[in-house]
């Protein structure tokens, strides 16, 4: 049995259904561009709270697929309204045949979670086939809540019992982490005819849509770029305490993963802002030197409760945590 497969025995996910709908949920981050960081930071996570994470991540990137691919259709919109609505009513009924929907609502019975974040996720979805630009920063607000910050708050509860309220530190690092998205993708949505950019924003630097559709970088955009860092940067200072409101097993793997992502703002300040020439990545080189940094206090931090406590503590972590 590889690791995933026990991954989903210590999850007690037994049913030969259902343990495929949490691996079709596995093979899709694998299979889809950044979600193979998703699933290697899964990794990181107590075995027990992998399929979860898959889960939630790959419900959203199998109904995302879907809307990419009603984008190029005349009748795509309603296409995929009517994916949305089946997939409403399952989440609604807690039954479907489809295996992304089938692992996230076994999620979400199992953390006792209600389904209305997933609910707004898809109608995030189905926005993204008619909106192609918002005027201003709060018009890009209202829509990333629905994309992220409630479905961020779906999962830090996977992450395991909070010491305290973790509303304002999860919404600040959703809104970090999908402005992260957004800066780095930026030539690639203009491709697709999308500027999530505020046009505000735009204007504050005398910067057009059909300037960005250019691909060239010029003073102005990279003053654009420049504000949305720095903007998105504010936002990882403002949720860097969720981590610490987690159970403390999962606390380091998600501080690490959280770096990791954050990582994209520094490559794109080593290129000055380039994020149209080019799309930014973290390379593997870096990728070795951060999993370095980061694995030895994660190691640490193991060792340590290996070597504390009562054994009645530690049953009582592994309780929590399970």
């Amino acid at each position: 049995m590889y690791p995933d497969q026990r991954a989903l025995t210590r999850a007690g996910i037994h049913d030969p259904v259902l343990r495929e709908s949490y691996e079709y949920c596995r093979r899709l981050l694998v299979a889809l561009g950044d979600g193979k960081d998703i699933w290697r930071g899964s990794l990181l996570l107590p075995p027990e709270r992998r399929p979860h994470v898959w889960a939630m991540y790959g419900f959203a990137r199998h109904y995302d697929e879907l809307s990419e691919a009603a984008a190029g259709s005349g009748t795509g919109r309603a296409r995929f309204a009517d994916w949305r609505a089946t997939a409403k009513r399952d989440l609604e009924s807690g039954h479907s045949c489809e295996p992304s929907l089938r692992a996230l609502i076994h999620t979400l019975r199992t953390f006792d979670l209600a389904p209305a974040p997933a609910q707004g996720l898809l109608d995030a979805y189905l926005m993204d086939l008619s909106v192609t630009a918002y005027p201003t920063f709060g018009d890009l607000l209202r829509y990333l809540r629905l994309l992220a910050v409630e479905p961020c708050r779906m999962l830090v509860p996977v992450m395991g019992p909070t010491s305290g309220p973790y509303g304002a530190e999860a919404e600040a690092m959703a809104l970090a982490l999908q402005l992260t998205n957004l800066i780095r993708d930026l030539a690639e949505d203009q491709r697709h005819g999308r500027t999530y950019l505020p046009l505000e924003d735009l204007d504050r630097f005398g910067v057009t849509r059909q300037d960005l559709a250019r691909g060239r970088m010029t003073p102005a955009v990279r003053e654009l770029v420049k504000f949305e860092v720095d903007r998105a940067h504010a936002f990882y200072e403002d949720g860097a305490g969720l981590p610490d409101l987690v159970h403390p097993r999962c606390r380091e793997p998600f501080r690490a993963s959280l770096t990791f992502y954050r990582s994209y703002l520094t490559e794109i300040e080593r290129r000055d802002y380039d994020v149209l020439t080019i799309k930014p990545r973290v390379g593997p080189a870096r990728k070795a030197r951060m999993a370095l940094r980061l694995g030895g206090p994660l190691l640490m931090s193991r060792a340590r409760r290996s070597r504390r406590g009562t054994d009645s503590a530690r049953r009582w972590e592994e309780a929590a945590c399970s």
